[in-house]
């Protein structure tokens, strides 16, 4: 009977370690999903969050150009100079807004597609 004991307390002893694994586990599953989430920054770092979406603001807004109206001496002076150049740059604005939008629109996706994969992970490893 004494080399059933020990295999006793080894099968009491791995169930024991299973049953810690799994709850390690979810433990870090939800500190991960704390962390993915934005609130969990603007809980933990207010001042920090305000400061990059101030920043991330002032970058977003095109600066002011300025407007020079010259007279006709003045024109004619800066073709004559090969000084005179033509902005056609505001489809390249329109253009560049589209881009940045579909590029926040697939890092969405991403995101989301992450999310949904752990998920999946998650009840798989439940039902192991």
């Amino acid at each position: 009977m004494d080399s059933d004991e020990p295999v006793e307390q080894i099968c009491r002893r791995m169930a024991e370690l299973r049953d810690a694994l799994a709850s390690d586990v979810q433990d870090v599953s939800r500190s991960a999903r704390a962390m993915v989430s934005p609130s969990f920054y603007i809980r933990q770092f207010p001042r920090t969050t305000l400061a990059v979406a101030a920043s991330v603001g002032y970058l977003l807004i095109p600066t002011k150009k300025q407007v020079i109206e010259p007279d006709r001496e003045a024109l004619a002076e800066f073709v004559r100079n090969n000084q005179l150049k033509i902005d056609t740059s505001k489809a390249e604005q329109s253009q560049g807004m589209f881009s940045r939008l579909a590029v926040t629109g697939l890092s969405w996706v991403a995101k989301m597609a992450m999310n949904r994969v752990f998920q999946q992970m998650m009840t798989a490893k439940k039902i192991w």
